[in-house]
């Protein structure tokens, strides 16, 4: 088949298109570093192991990754002097945790395969390894990110990253951007099975909210009374805080989310059913949770000669 001259260019960027989209598999590093899996996994089992909330930060390093500007790792560089990133922005400063966790398994990773492994892929695995440590769900996660060079602003953090006292609309529209439709949003909202948040972002819900169990409230205000210490950390879930279950979902058929954003999934709204269905089946909840990272880790990913394979997650190049 012969193609005139004009339509060879475009060509060419289809072919490259569906490259870069192609560059992204579960086996990108299996000749170049076939003990990435066994490292990752082994220092985040060690990492949970010595303090189980290190699973959940893992888990939301991710997602605050993913969610500002795709899966890039420019979530863990750190400032300078010239630039502050996202890592400083109201909505993560003093919220994510782990970075030095990811600091280990990639020094793990460079002694093994020095220069190989995105600092983008080592989060992604750590994510879905914690989930597994914490008897989540399993999932193959599609390797062959690169990292960013720079970090998302302050101000693009704000805009893309979903505020506690959100409503399930401006939820889904948030979502609806990167990709991720609401069964999605409502599968990864299930993330707050585990983990911890501080009291002043709940604090405006166990006091004003009027859908809130009573009896979840006042154990709440034990930890966070209405003036003081807003760093004050609790569990999500006070049940089992370190567990991976669906948990989260039956919390929120009782009043007892401690996020606005949580409880608003549930309580006459257009997602109920879905909250209704993960709180009665782990099985259902645990598949569409599998899913939705899988998507989720596919938000504007760069590849082939984008980015770089950063030496230190915390600085480019």
């Amino acid at each position: 088949m012969a193609f005139s001259k004009s339509f060879l260019p475009l060509l060419a960027m289809l072919l490259l298109a569906c490259s870069v989209h192609g560059q992204l598999s579960s086996d990108f590093y299996q000749s170049t570093c076939p003990r990435l899996q066994r490292i990752v996994r082994s220092a985040t089992q060690q990492a949970i192991d010595k303090d189980p909330i290190m699973g959940a930060a893992m888990l939301r390093l991710f997602f605050h990754d993913c969610f500002v500007n795709g899966c890039d790792a420019s979530v863990l560089l750190d400032d300078t002097p010239t630039s502050v990133g996202e890592k400083g922005s109201p909505a993560n400063f003093n919220s994510l945790r782990g970075f030095e966790v990811i600091d280990d398994i990639k020094a793990q990773v460079e002694a093994a395969c020095p220069a190989t492994v995105s600092c983008a892929d080592i989060l992604a695995l750590a994510a879905r390894h914690s989930v597994s440590v914490l008897r989540g769900p399993r999932w193959q996660v599609p390797l062959g990110r690169r990292d960013a060079r720079t970090a998302a602003s302050p101000a693009e953090a704000i805009a893309n990253l979903p505020p506690a006292d959100m409503e399930v609309p401006g939820l889904i529209g948030i979502f609806a951007s990167k990709g991720l439709d609401a069964k999605d949003m409502v599968a990864l909202s299930g993330a707050h099975t585990i983990g911890q948040t501080r009291c002043g972002v709940y604090r405006a819900r166990i006091y004003n909210d009027k859908n809130v169990d009573p009896n979840f409230a006042a154990i709440r205000k034990n930890n966070c009374p209405p003036f003081g210490d807003d760093n004050k950390w609790t569990p999500l879930d006070l049940q089992t805080p370190t567990r991976f279950d669906n948990k989260y979902y039956r919390n929120l058929l009782g009043g007892r989310g401690i996020l606005h954003s949580d409880q608003a999934l549930y309580g006459g709204g257009q997602v109920d059913g879905l909250v209704k269905s993960y709180s009665a089946n782990n099985s259902a909840f645990f598949a569409d949770f599998a899913l939705a990272m899988t998507k989720m880790g596919n938000i504007s990913p760069l590849t082939g000669a984008n980015g770089e394979i950063r030496l230190n997650c915390r600085k480019a190049n």
